[in-house]
């Protein structure tokens, strides 16, 4: 890992001991030669909950959970250097210093090996959510509730993926470590969305790895909307998809400007969340371009191995956790519509956007990773999401940055739910049931994915449609073809047509059809090229995919 990621470096025309912002740098260290550490105690360095994940899921220490060897951290800190940040995973310091003289000085230290440089993406927008959605939002919520949560308006974005169902089983993220990392949290604690989770002290920690310290409740208000979107209980209004975990909230993004440095905030923050046992790390971030563009993310370098924050990513998933992280928004940027780090990750879940209706909403970021990775993985509401205000009121918002959260929370109870299972079994779950899994593509990734049919996959192996739901006929078909449901389908049946990139071109609705073996014709289709298109059916939010080809 270290030699592909030095000589990375390298290819990218990084210069040994250059800025990674401004009076900020990166130096790496040859070893972690006696720094007073063993693997035979690792509880001198990492928390009963993180061995714990570890031993759970099989996984062995190594070198890279040894903490940096202090005397190496302590010799800069006598040359005048201050120490922002350490980082064992890539055995590695932050630095800050007015004097650059000083940085020509660490030369001749024998245990430096190395300095880099490098930077961030900018998160998402918060515009109002489309007029044309609010007829949607009532259609959907019209119905008389039974759930365990009052949701209020914001069911919307809890439904389209039956985490309800999970809420209503009693799994609500209690005993799950969420970090969130973010640019500030700026709003908390006195907003009404956060009464219970203050009230019942389950935020375990703050800390900042921009500033130093631990004071996170000030620079930018994203990350208490982030934080909104998982953890609010506030009845009728805004319920988060895990009100009952445990957090950490993490300041790791520098709303003030865009350097590689926060990459490398990110990395310490990650391996803060791990040293305590985190479970997910929700990272509503993204890095594409900085403001020295020579060191600018391009679409060949994002192909997991390339970019920092991905390997930092990546390592994260092989200590255990699940990490989530947004798509980005740059989905209409014809220069570069693509996702960003760490985004292009191995092992992990990339969060991409749809609106209210399940549309794809067209500022999510696309895939596939430079390498063809199917990329985004999966799909939540992030047009219009529900989130907390800082007036105290509920607005709405769009970006990944707001799917993330969502699919966080889901994935966090779906994992209370099977405390044996793997972080690579949980998210292979909830892959497997997006609803266009055998059929992904560029914008929507594997879908919208179902957390009932999650949950029975991680039960016994496999989902099943009840009774073969529906079957399309004949396919390939010519200029007509039908859809028999089997079953009584209820009153909500959506059937859309995509083109093989996942865009919608057909959509048709009904709402009445109430008998068993009902047969549904689909004719107006004159307009249709021939080729390969994909049909999505949802049957009262269960949703199959198939290939349709027309000849």
């Amino acid at each position: 890992m270290k030699i592909q990621f030095i000589i990375v470096m390298l290819f990218l025309g990084t210069v040994l001991f250059a800025q990674v912002a401004p009076n900020k740098y990166y130096i790496e260290f040859t070893d972690k030669n006696n720094n007073g550490y063993s693997l035979d105690n690792p509880e001198e360095f990492l928390s009963v909950r993180a061995l714990q994940r570890r031993a759970n899921q099989g996984i062995l220490l190594s070198e890279n959970d040894l903490p940096v060897t202090q005397t190496y951290v302590d010799s800069l800190d006598a040359l005048g250097l201050q120490v922002l940040n350490t980082s064992k995973w890539f055995n590695s310091v932050t630095v800050y210093t007015l004097d650059s003289t000083l940085i020509d000085s660490i030369t001749y230290l024998g245990f430096v090996s190395n300095s880099l440089k490098y930077k961030p993406y900018p998160e998402g927008d918060t515009r109002e959510v489309n007029q044309r959605y609010k007829k949607i939002l009532e259609t959907n919520l019209r119905k008389e509730s039974l759930d365990y949560y009052n949701y209020g308006d914001c069911a919307v974005q809890i439904k389209m993926t039956n985490a309800h169902k999970l809420h209503n089983e009693g799994y609500r993220g209690e005993g799950m470590m969420i970090a969130v990392t973010d640019a500030g949290f700026t709003g908390l604690p006195n907003l009404p969305s956060f009464d219970s989770l203050y009230n019942d002290d389950r935020v375990l920690a703050t800390r900042n790895f921009v500033h130093g310290g631990d004071t996170v409740y000030s620079y930018s208000t994203h990350g208490m909307r982030v934080l909104s979107i998982l953890a609010a209980n506030y009845p009728g209004n805004l319920v988060g998809t895990a009100p009952e975990a445990t957090y950490l909230l993490l300041m790791s993004e520098d709303p003030a400007s865009e350097t590689f440095i926060e990459e490398l905030n990110w990395i310490a923050a990650a391996e803060y969340a791990d040293s305590l046992g985190t479970d997910i790390i929700s990272v509503s971030l993204g890095y594409v371009d900085f403001d020295t563009p020579e060191f600018n993310h391009t679409y060949q370098t994002l192909d997991g191995r390339h970019a920092i924050i991905s390997y930092a990513a990546t390592i994260a998933a092989r200590k255990g956790m699940i990490v989530v992280a947004a798509a980005a928004n740059s989905g209409e940027d014809e220069t570069h519509p693509w996702i960003a780090a760490p985004g292009d990750a191995d092992s992990i879940v990339t969060a991409g956007a749809v609106w209210p209706d399940g549309n794809y909403a067209a500022f999510s970021s696309i895939g596939p990773s430079y390498d063809g990775r199917v990329k985004p993985d999966l799909v939540s509401m992030g047009g219009g999401t529900y989130n907390q205000n800082t007036d105290g009121s509920i607005g709405n918002g769009n970006g990944t940055s707001f799917a993330t959260p969502l699919l966080s929370g889901m994935i966090a109870c779906l994992w209370q739910k099977f405390p044996n299972k793997t972080n690579m079994q949980i998210i292979e779950a909830v892959r497997q049931s997006g609803h266009l899994y055998n059929t992904p593509t560029v914008y929507l990734g594997y879908g919208i994915p179902n957390f009932e049919h999650a949950s029975t996959i991680l039960d016994v192996g496999e989902y099943k449609a009840p009774n073969n739901s529906c079957s399309v006929f004949p396919n390939p078909f010519s200029k007509d073809f039908s859809i028999q449901f089997n079953n009584n389908p209820g009153d909500s049946i959506e059937v859309s047509i995509l083109d093989i990139n996942g865009r919608k071109t057909y959509l048709w609705m009904e709402h009445i059809a109430k008998e068993k073996n009902t047969i549904f014709k689909i004719d107006d289709l004159q307009n249709f090229k021939s080729g390969i298109y994909i049909i999505a059916i949802n049957l009262n939010n269960n949703r199959f995919s198939e290939k349709l080809i027309k000849y």
